[in-house]
């Protein structure tokens, strides 16, 4: 399930990721993603992802395909949750994207908030 935050703000899309995850979450999330990018050109994901049971195929082949769309078009992601294959998933987007990426901890979550409204020096 994916639900957008109340955080979202002009150029910032927070959303929280928990349970199962299928392509009809991407068909409600993507929309949103590509009309901010409309909207500010670059903009800031914050995901927040809480006891994360499973992603179905069509919704990783969604978000891939996003993704690499898109690859230029994020300013920062901050990735929250406890799950370790966030480390490894931080790791591996950056030579895919020119957005900064970092992994926060769950207790971390308002540092996170804090570091993706942050404007760049």
């Amino acid at each position: 399930m994916l639900q957008l935050l109340e955080e979202s703000k002009g150029d910032l899309v927070a959303f929280r990721i928990s349970g199962h995850v299928d392509k009809n979450d991407y068909d409600v999330m993507l929309p949103i993603l590509e009309e901010k990018i409309k909207q500010y050109g670059k903009i800031n994901v914050y995901a927040e992802m809480q006891e994360v049971e499973d992603f179905t195929l069509q919704a990783l082949w969604e978000d891939l395909k996003f993704d690499f769309r898109h690859a230029a078009d994020f300013h920062k992601a901050a990735l929250v949750g406890e799950q370790k294959w966030l480390d490894w998933l931080t790791i591996a987007a950056s030579p895919f994207t020119t957005a900064k990426v970092k992994h926060f901890t769950l207790e971390q979550r308002q540092q996170a908030l804090d570091w993706i409204q942050t404007p760049e020096a």
